[in-house]
């Protein structure tokens, strides 16, 4: 099944007094990339965190966002007054420094964990996973839900795209031995206006001419590798699973060929349908860069 980068997931629980909330966001990234932003607490747990998401994501920038509220008063948070004190001045200065628009109230202190304390004891990792654990997987199987989802839609798309670039091409294969013999009498006429005015030429050698000029504008070859990329791709679709940066190499490909095409012909026509090529091939690459 093919797989969008984009994806969310949530999941709150709550157990014995403490309330655990965690959200999961993906977007697009050449690599997997594991952002958490979490409470000092689940440093304890944060390695087995990253080897879940590992084991089910393969490529996509992630971010953990952890909410960990111990509503029993025990281990509860406390402000730290001295880390806001310091925070608040840091951050005042950095505003002054760089003149940088806006105010630093409760909402930007309560983005640093370390201006919160337990006023308890902390829990051990075993037991700070067992409260967590559920609410993560839970959270982390909605954003591969979601991303499969949209990973659907995405193959839908990208099948559309090349059967639409596959017209195109089979539309300059039509057209491609009209365009050669056009390239060949264009050259004719041009020789032909030449000589008029000089001595008599060797026919034979300006036969030879002809046909090694026409040889280079010849971009059949192209289409034949064009082609198989297309194939290629709607394998490579149609088997599923971590294929984004497959793809992405045979639309680089793709694009080569297509400007290859387009160097090579001096036919107005295929030039102008050269054009339509390239608009449908960017609109595949766009698609293949959310694909994981």
């Amino acid at each position: 099944m093919l797989r969008s980068m984009t994806g969310y997931g949530s999941s709150e629980r709550a157990d014995g007094g403490r309330r655990i909330r965690v959200e999961l966001k993906s977007v697009n990234q050449r690599f997997l990339d594991v952002q958490i932003k979490a409470p000092r607490l689940l440093l304890q747990v944060e390695d087995k965190i990253r080897k879940a998401i590992e084991s089910s994501l393969n490529r996509g920038r992630m971010t953990v966002y952890v909410e960990w509220r111990d509503e029993s008063g025990a281990g509860g948070a406390v402000l730290n007054r001295d880390v806001a004190w310091s925070l608040v001045r840091e951050l005042r200065e950095i505003k002054e420094t760089l003149a940088l628009p806006g105010e630093i109230d409760l909402s930007v202190l309560s983005q640093f964990p370390q201006v919160f304390e337990t006023n308890g004891e902390t829990p051990a990792a075993d037991e700070v996973w067992q409260l967590f654990e559920p609410a993560f997987t839970e959270a982390l199987a909605g954003l591969v839900a979601m991303r499969e989802t949209e990973g659907a839609k995405l193959r839908d798309d990208l099948m559309e795209r090349i059967v639409a670039i596959k017209s195109i091409v089979t539309g300059l294969e039509r057209s491609a031995p009209e365009a050669l013999e056009a390239s060949k009498q264009r050259l004719r006429e041009r020789l032909t206006a030449l000589m008029d005015d000089t001595p008599p030429v060797d026919e034979t050698r300006i036969a030879q001419e002809i046909v090694m000029a026409a040889e280079r504008s010849d971009f059949t070859e192209e289409l034949v590798r064009l082609g198989a990329h297309l194939s290629h791709a709607h394998e490579v679709i149609e088997e599923g699973g971590p294929v984004g940066k497959r793809l992405n190499f045979l639309v680089q490909e793709m694009h080569r060929e297509a400007n290859t095409i387009g160097s090579k012909s001096v036919d107005i026509g295929v030039s102008n349908t050269v054009v339509s090529l390239k608009e449908e091939v960017e609109k595949l690459r766009e698609q293949v860069q959310n694909v994981e």
